[in-house]
């Protein structure tokens, strides 16, 4: 078969699922499937017990499936059942050079470095370094990459300092995977590809589309119950429950004296038929309603779904979003309604997922159209979406490793299995800084290092060198140079002396800044940093170093609109003097100066801005003559809104002041003009035509008339 094809394979504790999957343009097609059951109990909990009579089913799968389909089948993509599996967390920081992008291998040697961390830390737990070899390492998800600290969703053609991955591996123990090998091998197959079935079962049943929300996937066959958690686009945690549907078969064989592939047959009726006749080992029959063996089944399905739900809660610390149920035996009566139940949200957050749910895979077997048929499924499904590497053995260093699914079949993967650190893979040479020095550029060198020496069968290598089977590598590894090291006391010369500050004595110390931050003298300058520093006694550096955070000494600019007439204005929070004189925070000042300081709002009012001008005032007319009344206020808005005079502004804000809804009265129009009292006259006052008194509002615009009568 071509890259298109695929022959995957799902070997399970009760059954075996062969299939032909095809890869189109634009989804996925089933062109053969074939389906037998183990004529013996050779599978238990996942698994292998007899391996030639699993590896007898597997050769009747493939010669069916060879001979309706007139091609030859020599390989095979397989899954590991989750007994006796094993999950680790690694994590791995590197710092980098900040000249060149973040490349394919630099991430690979990242992610498996994570992985090798995570293999060292599951063998410490389990028996010391030295039973390192007895776990496999079938699988890993990248759980989160940084750069610089900062979460990021891939790091290939990035830029930065410093590069990090967090990882979760899954491990099974030696055993399992080479029983599952020689069961193929002895069926006339090699390994196309090899993963863990919750990994195959997630790729189909929660695609990445889905896994923002926080999400469980059970796998629930036979021997085993696998679980998946995802939450915020990533896979997070992996386990195994070791109970499935045959305690239910083999309560019922128990019960009712039947032998197992009755007790199974008996247990797959009750979805399906209202009653059931059994036939126990002596030939005794009986009619059996099926809610009555529902009934007697229901303590066992509890005791599963809690089991499961206790797992769940476990690992993800809380409740999920939902629980998405794969595999035959999720087909269990009320299983889902149980498991909603033991982990206490509603019965429709618990579902059951089959092909039918996805549109991008068609297949029209029957026996793969329910939940059952989603692992095989995701097993050749995984195929095309991860690049399968076969198994092989080489040399490392003198030792034989296996080597298979570490996602390439090359030196990393190999110096990893074998247990080899790699940590300080690379002997990168010791980090330059180049940096930037008020304008002028300055480089400072670091010492070079060693490179690692990576010898495939004799000949120079690399840690992507492919690998064949039975090829040996010899590897030692590199060491760093030194990194260039400066600091900002290197740079800057230093006043001595000591200056009061609000009535506390400071020492002058040296002040600069990197990046246009301050930063500490005595600290390593980063590489391409840009350094500017003038004299240290300024009153900005004092005030910085007396503990004055930065944004009270930067003077803001803002702009706003006053009755639609722009206005620039710059605004500092903090009121300087030096000796008793006003100052600004760029004045320079020698030892013994004496400095005060007040701090201001950090943002201007609407006073601050109008006080000492005359947009207070309103005009009026006074027997034919205009007259300005100052200060006699208006009503304020801020973008439409009413304000008052305290009311801070914001960059961009329009004021608008009514002077219709000033507190102006008649009389204070006295105070700007002469009135000359005639003897024995009545002085007659009208505002715009009507007669008024001394305490009648005016506003702008008003026409008052005086008069003697």
């Amino acid at each position: 078969m071509d890259k298109t094809r695929v022959f995957a394979l799902d070997i399970g504790t009760r059954k075996i699922i062969g299939l032909v999957m095809e890869k189109l343009d634009h989804h996925y097609k089933v062109v053969d499937a074939e389906m037998l059951e183990h004529s013996t109990r050779a599978m238990m909990d996942g698994q292998i017990h007899d391996v030639e009579a699993v590896a007898a089913t597997i050769k009747q799968i493939k010669d069916t499936l060879e001979a309706r389909l007139q091609i030859k089948l020599e390989s095979a993509a397989v899954a590991a059942a989750g007994q006796a599996l094993k999950t680790s967390p690694g994590q791995c920081r590197k710092s980098r050079s900040i000249l060149t992008e973040i490349s394919n291998e630099e991430v690979r040697a990242l992610e498996i470095e994570a992985v090798h961390k995570a293999q060292y830390k599951l063998a410490q737990e389990e028996q010391g370094a030295r039973g390192r070899n007895s776990y496999f390492c079938v699988g890993y998800s990248v759980m989160e990459y940084s750069l610089e600290g900062q979460a990021i969703s891939k790091l290939q053609g990035q830029v930065g300092n410093e590069i990090a991955v967090e990882v979760i591996a899954t491990f099974l123990p030696r055993v399992v995977v080479d029983s599952l090998f020689s069961s193929l091998k002895r069926a006339g197959l090699k390994i196309e590809s090899l993963t863990l079935e919750p990994i195959a079962a997630l790729a189909v049943a929660i695609p990445p589309a889905m896994r923002l929300l926080n999400l469980a996937l059970v796998d629930i066959g036979a021997g085993t119950s696998d679980i998946a958690l995802v939450k915020e686009g990533k896979v997070f945690a992996y386990a195994m429950v070791p109970t499935a549907g045959d305690e239910l078969t083999e309560y019922l064989a128990a019960r009712y004296l039947l032998d197992f592939d009755t007790a199974e047959s008996t247990k797959r009726c009750l979805t399906v038929q209202d009653q059931v006749e059994i036939a126990d080992i002596l030939n005794n029959r009986q009619l059996m309603p099926s809610q009555e063996l529902c009934r007697e089944l229901q303590p066992l399905v509890d005791e599963m779904t809690s089991e499961i739900a206790h797992v769940i809660t476990g690992l993800n610390q809380k409740v999920p979003d939902a629980v998405v149920c794969v595999g035959g035996g999720s087909l269990t009566p009320s299983l889902t309604t149980s498991l909603a139940n033991k982990l206490g949200i509603p019965a429709n957050r618990v579902g059951i997922r089959t092909v039918q749910n996805l549109d991008y895979i068609h297949t029209d077997k029957g026996f793969l159209s329910g939940p059952q048929g989603i692992t095989p499924l995701g097993i050749a499904y995984n195929y095309f979406t991860i690049p399968p590497i076969p198994f092989i053995k080489v040399s490392v260093n003198g030792r034989e490793t296996a080597l298979w699914n570490m996602g390439e079949l090359n030196v990393a993967a190999a110096l990893l299995s074998s247990g080899i650190s790699l940590n300080n893979l690379y002997g990168k040479p010791g980090m330059g800084k180049t940096i930037e020095i008020n304008g002028f550029v300055k480089v400072i060198k670091g010492s070079m290092g060693t490179a690692p020496l990576i010898r495939v069968n004799g000949e120079s290598g690399s840690l992507e060198t492919r690998l064949q089977d039975g090829d040996s590598i010899e590897f030692t590894p590199g060491r760093d140079g030194e990194g260039a090291r400066l600091t900002g006391r290197d740079l800057v010369p230093g006043i001595k002396g000591q200056v009061k500050v609000n009535g506390e004595l400071y020492e002058l110390e040296p002040v600069i800044t990197v990046n246009g931050e301050p930063f500490d003298p005595d600290a390593p300058i980063p590489d391409r940093a840009r350094i500017e520093f003038a004299n240290v006694n300024s009153v900005y550096n004092i005030l910085r170093l007396s503990g004055l955070d930065d944004y009270w000494l930067r003077e803001q600019t803002y702009r706003y609109y006053l009755d639609d007439r722009e206005i620039t204005v710059t605004w500092m929070p903090v009121e300087v003097q030096v000796n008793g004189l006003k100052a600004g925070v760029k004045q320079q000042v020698e030892p013994g100066a004496d400095i005060t300081y007040s701090r201001k709002p950090l943002r201007p009012s609407i006073k601050d801005l109008l006080d000492g001008t005359d947009y207070w005032g309103i005009n009026v007319n006074v027997n034919g003559e205009e007259v300005r009344l100052p200060g006699k206020g208006a009503g304020i808005e801020i973008d439409g809104q009413t304000a008052a005079i305290h009311d801070e502004i914001r960059d961009g804000a329009r004021i608008t002041l009514n002077r219709d809804k000033g507190g102006a009265i008649l009389s204070d129009i006295f105070k700007v003009i002469e009135v000359k009292p005639a003897v024995n006259a009545k002085l007659l006052i009208k505002v715009d035509g009507e007669a008024a008194g001394f305490t009648t509002p005016i506003r702008e615009g008003s026409k008052i008339e005086l008069g003697w009568e």
